[in-house]
């Protein structure tokens, strides 16, 4: 079987390496999207257990189209019946990337078509639609000619994680969190600080990575309704899961932030988390940092405020200052910083005293994003 995982641009060999390290496997990297081979267990396992990658999906089709009636016709090919079982409802949801004549509408209605016509040829029985919750749910996406089918394994976005008690205007996707304290080369020995922590999703984040946390345990999965998975060995994995976290484990990760609102929509998380104490949260301005830290720290990871989005007036200015509060403070650690400002945060990077190791550009839906480590 062939199954393919999605990331965000960018950070496709963070998601590759969880996965390899995960189940053992050789990933093929492409744009979002990270494809492997593996069993159905190693379906379940990355769903219970995978902290970087959104969905993971089963993979039906992988061809080329080049109009509409290629959509359909492909889509038509396959048997269904391994699937989705008598009595299930489906819906199709489709994502349409390049020029065509047609939209994602157009492909959706077009797949929807070709498997209710697939299903009723091969099984007498004609398929129910259900788009809002579907038993199943078939994907499909079309980048230039490039075309996918697969079955969604996972269901709601594995970053919509289960510890989140506010919203934050703000707030960063806990996948690309739990992807940064990765790059960052953090290990549960050392000390991570996030002085911008906002609603608390790094500090959170590098959490669940230190102590092995499967952020799948704490959901319900589409999986458990395919007609392919065994609830057996869902509950066998399980276990087996629940088992390796070490929650017992002492850490030391900070996050700091100005705000008191967003503090206490930290601290509220962190309760609903049940972490423990593994992070600890408080209210202090990044300038303050040398009063406020009582310890060295190895690994600085945050995500500063974003220009005009957070009402920056003097945007340079601002990283400036607050990176050479965090140099004069941690002097010591890494700095992994995300940010939108390119050339203004390298400068401000340069003019602190950081010297740039390594960058790579990321997509945030449509913000492009940078993802720097200094030192």
């Amino acid at each position: 079987m062939i199954f393919f995982g999605t990331t965000f641009s960018g950070l496709e060999d963070v998601a590759a390496a969880e996965v390899s390290g995960l189940l053992g496997v050789e990933p093929e990297r492409d744009v979002a999207k990270v494809f492997f081979k593996g069993s159905v267990k190693d379906c379940i396992t990355l769903n219970l257990a995978g902290q970087t990658v959104n969905r993971v999906f089963l993979l039906l089709l992988r061809d080329k189209a080049e109009s509409l009636g290629d959509v359909e016709r492909l889509a038509g090919s396959l048997d269904y019946t391994e699937v989705i079982e008598r009595g299930q409802s489906f819906a199709v949801r489709a994502d349409r990337i390049g020029s065509h004549p047609f939209t994602s509408l157009d492909i959706a209605a077009a797949v929807g078509k070709a498997v209710i016509d697939s299903y009723a040829a091969a099984s007498g029985v004609r398929l129910k639609v259900n788009l809002r919750e579907p038993d199943v749910e078939i994907y499909c996406i079309l980048r230039n000619e490039e075309f996918l089918v697969g079955v969604n394994t996972t269901g709601e976005s594995l970053h919509r994680r289960w510890y989140r008690a506010g919203y934050h205007r703000a707030a960063l996707s806990p996948t690309v969190a739990n992807s940064m304290v990765r790059l960052s080369g953090w290990k549960r020995s050392q000390s991570l600080l996030d002085p911008f922590c906002g609603s608390g999703t790094i500090p959170l984040e590098a959490a669940i990575h230190g102590l092995c946390i499967s952020p799948g345990l704490r959901r319900t999965l589409a999986l458990e309704k395919l007609v392919f998975v065994e609830p057996e060995e869902v509950e066998n994995i399980r276990e087996t899961l629940w088992r390796r976290e070490r929650r017992d484990e002492k850490l030391t990760i900070m996050g700091f932030d100005a705000s008191p609102h967003a503090v206490a929509v930290a601290k509220s998380s962190l309760s609903s988390s049940g972490l423990g104490e593994a992070v600890r949260f408080a209210v202090g301005d990044v300038y303050a940092l040398d009063r406020l830290l009582t310890s060295n720290v190895d690994r600085v990871v945050c995500n500063p405020p974003f220009g005009l989005r957070m009402r920056l007036r003097q945007p340079e200015r601002f990283y400036v200052e607050a990176f050479k509060a965090v140099k004069n403070a941690c002097p010591e650690a890494s700095l992994t910083v995300l940010f939108s400002k390119q050339a203004v945060v390298l400068r401000a990077l340069e003019t602190a005293g950081y010297s740039v190791l390594s960058m790579r550009k990321i997509l945030l839906g449509p913000i492009t994003a940078y993802i720097a480590t200094s030192v």
